[in-house]
């Protein structure tokens, strides 16, 4: 049987590869890749194996043991536009020790550069659509000059035959249990095993910071969805996390899946991403009856003008509104908004930290704005040929200047976002008493504590 190793290589930091992005993580907590998770359920017909070596914690050299042990036909590896170089490196190593492995890649730089990543030598093959039945059939008959949603190698040529156009997708079920959900986490999770699970992939909009929108827009199968939530339920996970960029941008999709939750007294607790133009009080009740009890909200800015030069599509006044929704119905919210857009002033920053504690949200996520591959800004700050973008920009710790502020100020503004919201007595004195487990009270003091740190440095 063709034995296919999942792997997350090692990193220096807390290094979060998932859905075409790369960031560190902010505070003491790594959420499971949902790539390695859809793959799980769709290459059921193989002999597979998972390494997650960041959330495992073990080193370049016990991974290159455990993969030399395991011996791979295949293994398809989450690589990074942050810690890409280390990752080329320690694959030339794992090359040179398998020369008869396949090496096949998923990440944000190897989806946008693929025509870069593809001639390194130990590279095989990218996979560009970690939902696509296609990579079966690469695994299967790698020689196949017909396969579609894989960039890959046939002798020294390089192929590439486009991608699959649909609006729907399929993983089965996700084989869980090749992972050790225990060594995950989300920051505000009620539980402590958690169960990744993906309703839909890619985005709809056009964000121009954000790449998502450009890897194309499809929802999975309503049946197959429901049969996963069930199984999960069944076999005893209390919460699910939906790993979708927005889980409410089809209204009748969510609606359908909560009411299934409902009438089937499935008791789950489960938290999303979702829009604030695309969710309303009947969507948000239902929800909330269905078991979820947190929404991600990207806010991204507190000024209007800013939202529209980015083509967010929403407005203060949604925003405003959608979060008071939230804590009406009893629905905890996360806002995340990004500092230093290209252009942003004093006043612009000052009005989206304002804004963070005006809406009241629970907990709020503050990055710093980087050129994320695959973006329309990014392309755009391209054709300037004075930028250096080749920097492994991380939006936890790192960013790229293109406001009047010094770096200096920049920093300190983030500082400030953070420990004006977080250590705020009234703030802290309400996440105390919504605490609902001792997990979830231990999980926010561990990130409470890194955060405090993080506004310290």
């Amino acid at each position: 049987m063709n034995r296919v190793l999942l792997l997350n290589p090692p990193a220096k930091n807390n290094l979060q590869r998932d859905f075409l992005c790369s960031s560190s993580s902010k505070a003491d907590y790594y959420w499971p890749p949902i790539d390695l998770i859809v793959l799980s359920g769709l290459l059921k017909e193989f002999e597979v194996r998972v390494i997650d070596a960041v959330a495992s914690k073990i080193s370049n050299r016990e991974t290159l043991s455990k993969i030399k042990a395991m011996n791979p036909d295949s293994i398809i590896c989450l690589v990074s536009s942050i810690g890409f170089n280390e990752e080329m490196s320690f694959l030339k190593n794992v090359k040179d020790s398998l020369q008869n492995s396949r090496i096949i890649l998923i990440g944000d730089i190897a989806f946008f550069e693929k025509e870069k990543v593809i001639k390194n030598k130990f590279v095989d093959a990218i996979l560009l659509d970690f939902t696509s039945h296609q990579i079966i059939e690469y695994l299967k008959n790698p020689e196949n000059k017909k396969i579609k949603d894989i960039c890959y190698k046939l002798g020294s040529a390089v192929v590439f035959n486009g991608v699959l156009k649909s609006s729907e997708f399929s993983y089965g079920m996700a084989n869980l249990e090749l992972f050790n959900l225990n060594s995950y986490s989300i920051p505000y999770s009620i539980h402590k095993k958690i169960a990744p699970i993906l309703f839909n992939y890619g985005c709809p909009y056009k964000c121009s910071f954000c790449a998502s929108g450009n890897i194309g827009y499809k929802i999975r199968n309503l049946s197959e969805s429901k049969q996963e939530i069930m199984h999960l339920y069944k076999k005893g996970f209390k919460e699910i996390f939906i790993r979708d960029f927005n889980f409410t941008t089809n209204k009748a999709f969510v609606m359908d899946i909560c009411t299934f939750i409902i009438k089937n007294n499935i008791k789950i607790s489960w938290s999303c991403e979702g829009r604030v133009d695309n969710v309303d009080r009947e969507s948000l009740q239902l929800m909330k009856k269905a078991g979820c009890y947190l929404i991600f909200f990207g806010v991204e800015s507190g000024k209007q003008e800013r939202l529209d030069s980015f083509q967010k599509r929403t407005s203060i006044t949604q925003i405003k509104k959608v979060f008071g929704l939230c804590r009406e119905i009893g629905i905890k919210t996360l806002a995340s908004f990004v500092l230093a857009l290209p252009g942003d002033t004093m006043e612009d920053i000052m009005a989206t930290i304002n804004l963070s504690k005006e809406i009241e949200a629970d907990y709020a996520s503050f990055n710093l704005y980087v050129p994320r591959y695959g973006s329309d800004l990014r392309k755009k700050l391209e054709k300037n040929s004075e930028l250096d973008l080749n920097s492994r920009f991380d939006s936890s710790k790192e960013f790229i200047n293109l406001t009047s502020l010094s770096e200096e100020e920049i920093l300190n503004l983030y500082r400030y976002a953070i420990k004006s919201f977080y250590f705020r007595l009234p703030y802290l004195a309400k996440q105390a008493i919504s605490m609902r487990t001792w997990f979830q009270f231990k999980t926010h003091l561990l990130n409470g504590l890194s955060l405090f740190k993080k506004s310290l440095k």
